[in-house]
């Protein structure tokens, strides 16, 4: 089972921040209505996987899942710039709420305080790097 989300980058043409699954089910699938691709992340374990509309996988990736706090991604950023789609994954700091917390429920709170680009090339079928 994955969560499903509808992206329309004409709506947003400086990206959307898309809430990821990300507990006991953390595989998202994210349509690009207009670029008609679909990605599927997977949030604890950085698989990224394109497909078109038909379900034919294209490609694949992987990003590095943060290494500290809860050791997986919560959101994504989605933009599309120059014909690619523009996968920002975030990277995380953590706030000590202590003394000032009920338990460990809300001792950590968790700050994006940038993103780093995963950026697919939709009508070439690549990943582009940047240099």
């Amino acid at each position: 089972m994955m969560d499903k989300v509808i992206f329309d980058s004409a709506k947003f043409p400086a990206g959307e921040v898309i809430a990821l699954a990300c507990g006991y089910e953390s595989l998202t699938e994210i349509v690009f209505t207009n670029e008609k691709i679909a990605v599927q992340i997977e949030a604890k374990t950085g698989t990224v996987e394109f497909f078109d509309l038909e379900s034919n996988k294209l490609l694949s990736a992987k990003v590095e899942t943060p290494s500290a706090g809860d050791e997986k991604f919560s959101e994504v950023k989605c933009s599309i710039e120059c014909e690619q789609i523009a996968l920002g994954f975030p990277q995380y700091d953590y706030v000590d709420n202590y003394p000032h917390c009920d338990g460990e429920h809300d001792r950590w709170t968790k700050i994006t305080t940038g993103f780093t680009f995963l950026r697919y090339d939709y009508r070439n079928n690549c990943i582009v790097t940047e240099g």
